[in-house]
């Protein structure tokens, strides 16, 4: 097996100089780096991230921490999103990753254990819910840095990254009602599961339809359901369904779906009904990822930028691995609004007269 001290040889350089290639440290010539690459590939040589480890306290180990249903296939798809960034941007500074799954109704499991049995530089949690008071203080006692995504604690030690929900609702709902659509749903989750970011999507519905209308939206028209394809299900019919939507209740001419799994799930259940899309009613999701599904019509939806919060979760984990008095970082990126088919406009061909 090669060492160090080969590529030093096959290289015609000092030890030290190939510590500073493996390491990214600078004062190297680009030819001179270019030499100790080389050698490396050569040799097929692996640097001993462990013998770094001891030598600078570190394991160069990222933990990441997130919720999962197994039975909600899009949400993993977001999920793995995220992951494919932060995947990316560990290999190429050298980290290892340790994933430990909170799965969902499994009673009170130490999710943090695994994180003090092998020790980890940095934490990365992904809200695919909220973190709670409690967990937020022991994620406080690993006494690590800790970055979240997808979530906005209020911690003075525990850095974000996060997108504008609440901007990005708020133009969505004037893209559909710039459409003609007057009578607009609003597909969300129930009150007993909290979820910040669709909160946040739905406050931006509100105020837009304040600004548009001079007026509250329909409260009728607020539809709210589980994860689960049951629960979409029976909230779908009981807004579209003659035999199960409530006397008075208007029929909505579009839904803003606050996921691309829900938008996709409507759109199926409409089809049951003997309805299509957007000919009787329009869709619009949120998530940006409902096109790996090649949905038929495509729905319009907002694409997160994942993979570059992924990336960009890494880099900043590992700035306060390095340095632990930088303060932490507050990052709210842009959420652009994608057009697609389920959206039609009203009143034209392929919209609802």
């Amino acid at each position: 097996m090669a060492t160090q001290k080969d590529v030093a040889k096959k290289a015609g350089v000092s030890f030290i100089t190939v510590s500073r290639v493996i390491n990214n440290e600078g004062n190297v010539k680009e030819a001179t780096r270019k030499k100790v690459e080389d050698a490396i590939r050569e040799l097929c040589y692996f640097p001993s991230f462990a013998g770094k480890a001891l030598n600078s306290g570190r394991n160069n180990t990222i933990g990441i921490m997130t919720p999962i249903r197994f039975n909600e296939g899009i949400e993993n798809t977001y999920l793995m999103s995220l992951l494919k960034g932060i995947e990316r941007a560990c290999r190429e500074n050298g980290q290892d990753i340790l994933l430990s799954p909170m799965v969902e109704d499994s009673g009170s499991f130490d999710y943090l254990r695994p994180y003090r049995q092998r020790k980890v530089d940095g934490l990365i949690y992904v809200g695919l819910q909220s973190l709670s008071g409690s967990m937020i203080d022991e994620i406080n006692d690993l006494l690590i840095p800790c970055i979240v995504i997808a979530d906005r604690p209020g911690h003075k030690r525990i850095s974000w990254i996060d997108t504008d929900n609440e901007r990005a609702g708020y133009e969505t709902t004037k893209q559909i009602w710039k459409r003609g659509h007057r009578v607009i749903a609003f597909h969300g989750l129930e009150p007993a599961i909290h979820n910040a970011n669709i909160a946040d999507r739905e406050a931006g519905f509100r105020r837009a339809f304040r600004e548009l209308a001079g007026t509250e939206p329909d409260e009728r028209l607020f539809i709210r359901s589980g994860y689960d394809g049951e629960s979409i299900r029976k909230s779908i019919h009981a807004l579209f369904n003659p035999a199960c939507r409530y006397r008075g209740t208007p029929e909505p001419t579009a839904v803003f779906c606050s996921t691309d799994n829900r938008a996709i799930a409507v759109v199926q259940e409409l089809a049951s009904l003997g309805l299509t899309v957007p000919g009787d009613v329009s869709i619009v999701g949120f998530d940006g990822f409902a096109r790996f599904y090649h949905s038929s019509p495509t729905i319009a939806t907002n694409a997160q930028p994942l993979p570059e919060m992924g990336e960009l979760a890494v880099r900043i984990l590992l700035e306060h691995i390095t340095n632990r008095n930088l303060p932490r970082r507050e990052v709210v990126m842009t959420v652009p609004f994608v057009d697609g088919e389920s959206l039609g406009n009203l009143g034209t061909p392929g919209g609802r007269a």
